[in-house]
């Protein structure tokens, strides 16, 4: 029964989320991409060019809703026979809901002209919202789901390489169609976009993962264990070039705490070999919990 309750929390957690993500995603191209033409790829990017195509011969252009819905809708029925109606159904949730934003959310420029401010704004606004989608383990379909299928066919190529074609080629068609400028920006906007989006799912509580290797490992393991108060742990570690054998000590610490970490290993032994990495999320005792 517990067990029932909790997974109807989680179902319409995952709603409300997918719900948010697609709105904002929408607020994105209504009110930043489309009012500066600027085209970052995916279905939605192909729905700008098209409108932009056709404002000649329909007043306002064929709306980017009905475009993203009818290019989604093959790539639903070839998903559905090649990769499972659970998966389609749990993607064509979010693109209905995207498409359902569109249709209602008015157009409005927020950047006002400013290229730089779009691709902040609409690159922090679509980050978020993808984000959010992400987190419920869907996809919104588009040039995602195209991905998938194509890679179905092409074995040889990874999803994102395929994917990376389809959107630069999305990209390339918007620097023809509605110039340079606005191409370049929404280059920076992918790239916004993507950064914000990896925040925000693997959390900006980044911490320190530290590799050592040293004569005095004992030494550093106590200053580790006993003055920062960090947990350690010695990996068994064979030097090919002299075929002895040491400890690797392996430790994650904070980003303030790096500082005294070197400064230790520089007074113990200079001649130590250190490896610093970022760890972009550390889960356990003495870090964020589960």
């Amino acid at each position: 029964m517990l067990r029932t309750h909790k997974k109807k929390k989680e179902v319409l957690r995952d709603y409300v989320l997918l719900i948010l993500g697609t709105g904002i995603m929408a607020l994105s191209i209504q009110m930043v991409f489309d009012p500066m033409g600027m085209v970052t790829g995916g279905f939605t990017g192909i729905g700008i060019l098209v409108k932009r195509a056709t404002e000649q011969m329909i007043p306002g252009g064929i709306p980017i809703w009905f475009t993203n819905l009818a290019l989604n809708l093959p790539a639903f029925i070839v998903a559905w026979f090649r990769m499972g109606k659970v998966f389609v159904r749990r993607t064509a949730v979010a693109a209905v809901l995207l498409s359902a934003w569109l249709a209602v959310i008015p157009i409005y420029n927020l950047a006002k002209g400013d290229y730089l401010l779009a691709a902040v704004y609409g690159g922090a606004l679509a980050g978020v919202g993808i984000s959010l989608v992400f987190r419920t383990g869907n996809a919104t379909g588009g040039t995602d789901l195209l991905a998938s299928i194509l890679h179905l066919r092409f074995r040889r190529f990874s999803v994102a390489q395929i994917l990376m074609v389809i959107d630069g080629a999305v990209i390339v068609a918007g620097f023809y169609l509605v110039g340079a400028r606005p191409a370049m920006y929404a280059i920076l906007t992918v790239m916004i976009v993507t950064k914000v989006s990896d925040m925000i799912l693997e959390g900006m509580n980044y911490s320190k993962m530290i590799f050592v290797v040293s004569d005095k490992s004992n030494e550093i393991a106590e200053h580790i264990l006993y003055e920062m108060n960090r947990g350690c742990t010695a990996i068994p570690a064979q030097g090919m070039y002299s075929d002895e054998m040491r400890k690797m000590l392996f430790c994650v610490v904070g980003k303030k705490e790096i500082v005294d970490f070197k400064d230790c290993v520089k007074e113990l032994d200079p001649n130590a070999f250190v490896i610093v990495t970022d760890a972009n999320e550390v889960l356990g005792e003495g870090f964020l919990e589960y």
